[in-house]
């Protein structure tokens, strides 16, 4: 054991080593080439080496501070300005807000009160087919106000409960399959709203990449996109399962309200929930307002200049101030404290500035990029662009990191994705497309942070995952590229 350990100790220095190399020597030691400058090739050895780290260690909060070091020494920025863009922008402001806001609303249970009242709903009672899909879809909503980890192990435990009392075998298809859409849920659901986490760190990037040719990137319409094609894909899901010849029957006589999981969870609201949920709500609608409001209303740039950071912000002064039963819906100091989840925050700042390097047009990275992949990309028509973006996010994240899957497919497909915007196309639409797609995660323990606990959960086989789990991969594909489509010429 004591020579296993060595082993594995010496695997993460050398592969610590490689990464530093790179960041820091990699702009000395590779040579320009094309139109490439020495700060560009100097910044996409900073961007690489990050990310050989955050991938060989599982760290984030480091990796990022060595990137923000090696970005100033290779005089991309100065410290002042490097400073600015990694931790003091509204993006970085928006993410903590939010956190702040989730976590206070995760500790009044309101996402398992929904969870419950969803299930219990009568129009599904006694049909097993509508009840799976209604019950994924359940948690693919539950799981907006419950953390990832947190949303995929209590779907895991309501679950578990039924097949305690209906007395299922965790190896039989119904089982497995409903634990991988569970699991799925849970991915994409906390992955429904672009404002913190990894997806905001990949919208970001794109946002980064599109806004100096004139466009940006549009909260609501990700919303839009992600609600659509996360509902359609779990009532697609649910229907494979009849291919896969899933035994439903057993569900017909199922009550979910005698489950032990959800024996102590109230079916109403209380009223500290329902305001939170509302103000949540309310946080949300901002990004709607900007979409609907005219532009000509004279008010409207002074509305728009709050932004979506300022406005979650006020939400939370909001909350802070007001009482309920004589406390304050938000005791600010101590979801500051447990809501800010600072790798994340660190990385999606330190993605920001090599975001913004790599599609600065004098570094050269983007002119290069552009005449490379131009025969590849040139003629080629929305869906199949569609298809292809997310086709390599799907596939590519299920053996590498989420964040840096999508900040890498945002910073390959900007240019391209600008020729599609000046024919009409709608560009959150393609950012939504590669966010959403880089969350489908599930097939190796590499894959995402909460994969171990979808592949070690009992009954869930290697001979499951690479048969009837990897089939349903392809049907994720299909079913975005056609929706993601659409709502691109349509919205």
């Amino acid at each position: 054991m004591a020579e296993s350990k060595k082993k594995v100790d010496v695997k993460y220095i050398i592969w610590v080593a490689i990464g530093l190399i790179i960041m820091f020597l990699g702009g000395k030691i590779v040579p320009m080439w094309g139109p490439m400058t020495e700060q560009g090739v100097a910044m996409l050895c900073v961007f690489v080496g990050l990310l050989v780290l955050i991938t060989a260690t599982g760290e984030l909060i480091w990796p990022s501070c060595a990137a923000f070091i090696a970005t100033i020494l290779c005089g991309y920025m100065n410290a002042a300005t490097a400073s600015m863009n990694f931790i003091g922008t509204s993006v970085i402001l928006q993410m903590i807000a939010v956190n702040v806001i989730c976590s206070a609303l995760r500790e009044t249970g309101a996402g398992q009160v929904l969870a419950k009242k969803m299930l219990s709903a009568k129009f599904v009672q006694g049909k097993p087919l509508m009840f799976t899909a209604f019950f994924l879809i359940t948690f693919l909503i539950a799981d907006v106000f419950l953390s990832t980890f947190g949303g995929i192990i209590f779907s895991f435990a309501v679950f578990d409960s039924i097949i305690e009392a209906l007395d299922l075998k965790k190896d039989e298809p119904y089982v497995q399959m409903m634990t991988l859409g569970l699991y799925l849920a849970g991915m994409l659901g906390s992955s429904m709203l672009p404002f913190s986490g990894m997806v905001l760190g990949i919208t970001n990037a794109f946002n980064a990449a599109v806004s100096p040719q004139g466009y940006n990137f549009n909260a609501a319409v990700y919303i839009i996109c992600a609600l659509i094609v996360g509902i359609v894909f779990m009532i697609v899901f649910s229907l494979s399962m009849k291919i896969f010849k899933c035994d439903m029957s057993k569900i017909k006589d199922l009550d979910v309200t005698t489950l032990p999981s959800l024996k102590d969870v109230s079916t109403k609201f209380s009223k500290r929930q329902i305001i939170l949920l509302c103000s949540f709500i309310f946080g949300i609608a901002y990004s709607f307002a900007l979409l609907l409001i005219p532009k000509s209303l004279p008010w409207y740039a002074k509305f728009a200049s709050i932004t979506q950071a300022g406005w979650f912000v006020l939400v939370i002064v909001i909350l802070s101030i007001v009482k309920v039963d004589g406390k304050p819906l938000m005791n600010a100091a101590k979801h500051f404290k447990e809501g800010a989840i600072w790798g994340f925050i660190m990385t999606v700042g330190m993605f920001s500035i090599i975001g913004g390097a790599l599609s600065n047009n004098d570094l050269g990275f983007k002119t290069w990029l552009t005449e490379t992949l131009q025969p590849m990309f040139s003629n080629m028509s929305l869906p199949v662009y569609i298809l292809l973006i997310v086709a390599v996010c799907a596939v590519v994240t299920n053996f590498f990191s989420n964040m840096a899957t999508g900040v890498i497919v945002s910073s390959l497909t900007a240019p391209f994705t600008i020729a599609f915007a000046q024919s009409g196309v709608n560009v959150s639409v393609i950012a939504t497309a590669i966010a959403f797609s880089s969350m489908f995660a599930y097939i190796t323990y590499a894959a995402a942070g909460p994969a171990p606990i979808f592949l070690g959960k009992e009954g869930i086989t290697p001979k499951f995952v690479w048969t009837k789990g990897l089939a349903m991969l392809p049907v994720y594909i299909i079913v975005a590229t056609v929706l993601f489509s659409l709502m691109g010429l349509v919205l």
